[in-house]
């Protein structure tokens, strides 16, 4: 991705010499001129028209891209949560709201930059990215405004809103071993979303803080699915006997876990404990109910909307913002 910072670079002229030679302005020599148009073209550069012309309120609106749509899960209501917290803002800031899908083959096939600018983009939040996508660098070079949920990423025009998964999942821990736990396993999600290392990261610090020895064979990766868990559940208890609790890297693979441990006969929380993260609507409905760690899916939504109109209109550099969270105490969790 080719910025105007690339082209000043180049002519050996500032990044104001630059817009002032793409734009016409009078002050700027013709020779420069020349020059600095002669490279833009040969480096292939494009500006961000499309972000100027938002600056000069001549459109408003925000993309919401989902990346990996196609296996999103409309069961938990997290998409319905940011769409809600995205359309809040917008309303508040007058801002129209277009939303576009990306799968992983139509970002190899045609790449971020060429994306927005086709469907004149000028402001964008992206949620579902994977740190294996081609969008994922691209986004953080890009010119294009842009903030990025769950994740953590920082650039001059790209920004991030998350919970504080590490904390988070740390505080979760603590909590089993609050109730006397000392085995405590973690089922994650897939190893390339950035909140599976950092859910990971938070579950190591909890152990290591308690003076309990972490052990890999009691960790398993999953996809955030709750299929995928009730699959694998019978085989992890067998494997893993002695564990009397475990934290789950989401909501959706905990209740997999409950469905599969109500047929072979195991009590939850008599057999084994269990903390979810999240705090989709469902949680509170299962029985027992599932305790878990509660993050706002609407609030991460409209923050994020809020820090990519900033970063459009009044050239805020993009930054990482961390959101609160919330342990729930409901019935999985026994006091040894």
């Amino acid at each position: 991705m080719v910025t105007i910072k690339d082209v000043a670079k180049a002519a050996k002229v500032s990044v104001t010499v630059v817009s002032k030679s793409m734009n016409g302005y009078p002050d700027v020599n013709e020779l420069t001129r020349r020059k600095v148009l002669r490279i833009a073209e040969e480096l292939n550069y494009t500006p961000n028209m499309i972000a100027k012309n938002l600056k000069q309120k001549v459109t408003k609106s925000i993309a919401l891209i989902f990346s990996n749509f196609e296996h999103a899960n409309g069961k938990d209501g997290v998409l319905f949560q940011i769409m809600s917290g995205i359309f809040a803002a917008a309303e508040e800031y007058k801002y129209e709201v277009a939303i576009y899908t990306r799968s992983l083959s139509e970002q190899q096939n045609k790449s971020y930059w060429k994306f927005c600018k086709d469907h004149r983009i000028s402001c964008a939040v992206v949620t579902g990215l994977k740190t294996s996508d081609p969008y994922f660098q691209e986004i953080v070079n890009s010119d294009f405004p842009c903030v990025v949920l769950d994740a953590d990423l920082a650039s001059e025009h790209t920004g991030s809103v998350s919970t504080d998964n590490v904390n988070a999942a740390k505080s979760a821990v603590e909590f089993l071993i609050s109730n006397n736990h000392r085995r405590i396993g973690m089922i994650n999600g897939h190893e390339f979303a950035v909140v599976s290392r950092q859910r990971l990261e938070g579950y190591k610090a909890a152990l290591e803080q308690h003076g309990i020895e972490y052990d890999p064979s009691i960790v398993m990766n999953s996809d955030y699915l709750e299929e995928s868990v009730y699959a694998l559940a019978e085989s992890y208890l067998q494997g893993c006997p002695d564990v009397t609790a475990i934290f789950f890297a989401s909501d959706l693979m905990a209740i997999g876990f409950m469905n599969r441990c109500r047929e072979i006969g195991v009590r939850i929380p008599e057999d084994i404990s269990i903390i979810g993260f999240d705090d989709i609507v469902i949680s509170s409905y299962t029985t027992p109910k599932l305790s878990t760690v509660r993050q706002n899916f609407h609030k991460l939504a409209y923050q994020a909307s809020k820090h990519v109109i900033n970063i459009l209109e009044k050239d805020e550099k993009g930054k990482s913002i961390m959101m609160p969270f919330k342990i729930v105490d409901r019935e999985t969790i026994k006091k040894l």
